[in-house]
């Protein structure tokens, strides 16, 4: 790499989209996992992939090899309408196993665990990231065509339509076990089901990334018709259901084990050891799960591991006898134990916590050995008001800070412009930036923003300003985030923001509990529908609207979006939408849409470019080609998709 294109930030931005398509084609296997799926009726057939476009080549005299194909960023995976017999795999499962790692595989991460249940807790990398490869979904998106959504627990899926109710019936894998020996039942998929939309007749249960379930699901609705059959009735027929319910974060508990479990049981970090003999001794004191992996041991800033699940039902996965994460929240001691292959990967393995430019000068320093991943706009930074409290309970001193947040600058500054100014929906999605740029002083004539804020502070009483905490994640983009606001504010608006950095377990229970009024977080979408964002920032009850902010055109709206099947219809309620949050009053104000980074050791295998951060999340599909580092080099891999 020419270090000349670090500081340009697009043409880096290019070289992302040719590093990642190295991924993304299956090592010596089939296009399509053939695990045992049936396709629904909902959603609309898969976008068609665009193919990635030759960018400039770091590796000067060495040829290109033909691109290979890229998601549709902006499409919507759908469910896949064939249904295959449970034992058939695919050719790339033979090959992971014939290179199956012994021993623990290292790997690196930046965060501790906080909430260890996946359906309250809603960071990935605090939650789902050390909790999540514990357990399974009804549905997955396909982890080497992630365009596509096919069976985890199930086998197949049908929809159904009769006496005015609507819903899909769910056949579940026949030799899917617990960790505990036993066997997954439609009476765990209905009870967690249950658990996810408990909200709806529970005051106060937080369902983070889950709530979303709520919009299609009744609760105490879903049914096990027999032992491996559930059927699960929806409010109205949805395109949005399959999709979210094939996100990470909609996990099968054990009914055996989670009835009756405290929130505070739940979210407890128990060994796999630890949980079974708990169980064992009819004290259920932490969740455990049908997945891949089963928790060994885990320490604060020091790291966790897993062991293998033996009895796990997708026979010969997952390729590596454990894992053995490494915390590193330094970005130096991070890129040297990658750089000196003391690990050989990062776990996430995309976050914003990576900078795209270290991981691309890493990707040159190695000379090709760790291969850089980057994922564009995958993570959106922004800023939370605690509205019940004074300043922000003033609607004015809200909109004061939607207008007074320098964007551009939050791009150029914190991000070093990989990424572009922040809109309440994923870029393209909803809002057009240029438009807003013409027509919204917030994102276009400074001087009229600022002026329209210090007037909304005057008539709010506060004329002078004021000081304010700022609770924020001690890790980049938030931190450097937090470092660029703060002396703007105090500029432009006379605002001292003082800055009380953390790690991301610890500002999440602070936002939670008010303890600071001014909280700044990065958070990856699971999906870019706009449903995505609705869920984690404006149904009540769920994380990221900590104190239930709430307007009652927006819930309407929401509802609207929600049942509307005419996509143009749908996109008019979505816009209207955007613009009563474009007035600056909510409890969240975006700042900056962020690029995100990984990298992995050449000789990792059948690892594809996930659509978001927040998707397969698993590890049971990536394998070790094991040899040395020179192996990676264009002629062994070209057929791979690698660059050299």
């Amino acid at each position: 790499m020419h270090f000349g294109l670090l500081r340009h930030p697009r043409a880096l931005l290019a070289l992302g989209a040719v590093t990642l398509s190295v991924f993304i084609v299956a090592c010596g296997g089939a296009a399509t996992e053939q695990t045992p799926s049936a396709g629904g009726t909902s959603g609309a057939a898969p976008a068609a992939p665009a193919a990635a476009t030759p960018t400039l080549d770091p590796f000067a005299g060495v040829q290109e090899p033909t691109p290979t194909a890229r998601l549709d960023a902006t499409a919507t995976p759908v469910p896949v309408p064939t249904a295959v017999a449970v034992d058939q795999r695919p050719d790339w499962w033979q090959e992971g196993e014939s290179k199956h790692y012994r021993g623990d595989f290292p790997l690196v991460a930046t965060s501790n665990p906080g909430f260890w249940d996946v359906h309250y807790g809603g960071s990935m990398n605090t939650v789902l990231i050390p909790s999540g490869p514990r357990f399974n979904q009804i549905l997955e998106y396909n982890p080497i065509n992630p365009n596509e959504i096919i069976g985890d627990l199930a086998v197949s899926w049908e929809s159904y339509e009769e006496g005015g109710e609507f819903g899909y019936i769910f056949n579940l894998h026949p030799d899917a076990t617990f960790s505990d020996g036993k066997p997954v039942t439609a009476a765990d998929v209905a009870f967690s089901i249950d658990r996810i939309t408990l909200g709806q007749v529970e005051e106060g249960v937080l369902r983070a990334r889950t709530g979303f379930l709520n919009n299609f699901v009744v609760h105490g609705t879903a049914e096990a018709i027999d032992e491996k059959t559930v059927k699960v009735p929806l409010r109205f027929p949805a395109a949005g259901f399959l999709p979210n319910l094939a996100s990470d974060y909609m996990k099968v508990y054990p009914k055996h084990v989670a009835e009756g479990m405290t929130q505070e049981q739940a979210n407890t970090g128990l060994t796999q050891a630890e949980a079974i003999a708990a169980i064992n001794a009819g004290q259920p004191a932490a969740l455990i799960g049908s997945g891949p992996w089963m928790l060994r041991d885990w320490e604060k800033d020091v790291g966790y591991s897993y062991d293998r699940n033996p009895n796990y039902f997708k026979e010969g996965r997952p390729f590596f006898d454990g894992l053995k994460i490494f915390l590193i929240r330094d970005t130096a001691r991070r890129l040297s134990a990658l750089q000196a292959g003391q690990v050989f990967g990062t776990y996430q393995p995309v976050t914003g916590s990576n900078r795209p430019e270290d991981m691309a000068r890493l990707e040159e320093d190695t000379g090709g050995r760790v291969r850089a991943v980057i994922l564009e706009a995958s993570g959106i930074q922004a800023f939370f008001l605690n509205h019940s409290k004074p300043p922000f309970d003033d609607a004015r001193v809200r909109r004061a800070f939607y207008l007074a947040l320098d964007r551009d600058l939050g791009v150029e500054k914190s991000i070093l412009g990989f990424g572009q100014p922040g809109t309440f929906f994923a870029p393209g999605v909803v809002e057009d930036l240029e438009s807003l740029r013409a027509d919204n002083s917030a994102y276009g004539d400074r001087e009229a923003a600022l002026t329209e804020a210090r007037q909304l502070l005057t008539e709010a009483g506060y004329p002078d300003g004021f000081e304010i905490t700022l609770n924020v994640v001690n890790s980049n983009p938030s931190l450097s985030s937090a470092e660029v606001v703060a002396p703007q504010m105090r500029e432009d608006l006379n605002i001292e923001v003082v800055i009380q950095p953390t790690d991301l377990a610890t500002m999440y229970v602070g936002m939670r509990d008010g303890v600071a009024n001014f909280d700044a977080v990065g958070t990856g979408i699971i999906l870019r529908d706009p449903g995505d964002i609705i869920n984690q920032f404006y149904l009540q009850d769920v994380l990221r609207n900590p104190h239930n902010w709430q307007n009652d055109r927006v819930d309407e709206l929401i509802d609207l979006q929600n049942q509307e099947v005419d996509p143009a219809v749908r996109q008019g309620h979505l816009e209207d939408l955007a613009d009563i949050l474009h007035q600056g009053e909510s409890h969240w104000l975006p700042y900056f849409w962020y690029s995100s980074g990984g990298a992995f050791d050449c000789r990792i295998r059948n690892y594809h470019y996930p659509p978001t951060v927040q998707l397969i999340k698993k590890w049971d599909h990536v394998w070790w080609a094991g040899g040395e580092a020179s192996d990676c080099d264009h002629a062994a891999n070209a057929d791979r998709g690698y660059r050299p």
